[in-house]
């Protein structure tokens, strides 16, 4: 879980997300009765809160669109009541931190510009907790949905991405004492480069590395291009096979990459981003079926 989720999450499981972040609700206006949707009553102050969610999301923020936005969180959540599926204030936190990824923003910043349009906290929640809860009614529904291999090729060739130069790599650490001066310091970065100089293959090379004092050297780890910076792929690909990388200054002390192999490969990364790009269009594409089957059973009375 990366730290903006945990951060909204923790928030959610506490109770907090609403008191510390959410503490303006609507100006007041007088409450009155515009539709209703199976015998739910929708009033103006309902359109009033999802006009500004909808204003928040970017989207198109007429008045209808604000009912239909009404009319799809009421019409989950009664479908959701009818399995007993009840998400999570977790869930609820997945499915914002989605919609703030969607527009780029952290997960607080989007609650914060909810509570500065003026959106009540139980009214976001009760979006978000539709949104949630049919995203896992949908994956049930749909469980056996697989992607073929062939298709996962078809569009890798399609992007130029069905092949990746896999790197195997060592790390090879020179330890700088916390706190050691600037001359302890230069004296591994001339260490380093000594070493890198004789340095000749992996098996040769991780032994010398081994006994130069303090010197520390990882097991081998194989990293597929796609998952790499450009900045790092492009010092790979300046280094031999066999050799190590320039030294840099890292956490640990004088930091350097021994270059094992290079090999073109299956971009394994890439693959598997693809599957679930035609994986998630998929069960979009079911629950948009399956919610307009339950829209068009709906009862829905404008008043």
């Amino acid at each position: 879980m990366n730290k903006k989720l945990s951060f909204l999450t923790g928030l959610l499981y506490l109770g907090l997300a609403v008191p510390l972040i959410l503490t303006t609700g609507a100006p007041a206006m007088a409450q009155a009765v515009v539709a209703s949707v199976n015998d739910d009553p929708v009033t103006n102050i309902d359109i009033d809160q999802h006009t500004r969610i909808l204003r928040v999301l970017r989207r198109n923020a007429t008045r209808e669109a604000a009912l239909e936005s009404i009319y799809e969180t009421r019409l989950k959540l009664i479908e959701l009541s009818k399995y007993k599926l009840t998400p999570s204030d977790q869930d609820i936190g997945f499915a914002l931190s989605a919609t703030a990824n969607g527009l780029k923003l952290q997960p607080q910043q989007l609650l914060v510009a909810l509570q500065r349009a003026g959106v009540t906290d139980d009214q976001w929640k009760q979006k978000w907790k539709a949104d949630a809860g049919w995203a896992q009614f949908i994956r049930a529904l749909n469980r056996t949905l697989e992607v073929s291999e062939n298709e996962v090729r078809g569009e890798l060739a399609r992007q130029g991405k069905s092949k990746s130069t896999e790197y195997t790599l060592r790390q090879v650490i020179l330890v700088v004492p916390n706190g050691a001066g600037g001359g302890v310091l230069q004296g591994r970065l001339q260490e380093a480069q000594q070493l890198r100089a004789k340095f000749a293959d992996c098996n040769t090379g991780v032994e010398a590395a081994r006994a130069t004092r303090d010197t520390v050297v990882n097991a081998p780890l194989r990293r597929s291009a796609s998952a790499l910076t450009p900045q790092l792929i492009k010092m790979l690909d300046q280094t031999a096979v066999g050799k190590l990388t320039q030294p840099t200054r890292g956490a640990q002390g004088v930091e350097m990459l021994a270059v094992c192999d290079k090999a073109s490969r299956e971009d394994t990364a890439a693959a598997d981003s693809v599957r679930n790009e035609i994986l998630t269009k998929r069960l979009e594409g079911e629950s948009n079926r399956r919610y307009q089957d339950v829209r068009a059973k709906a009862v829905i009375v404008r008043k």
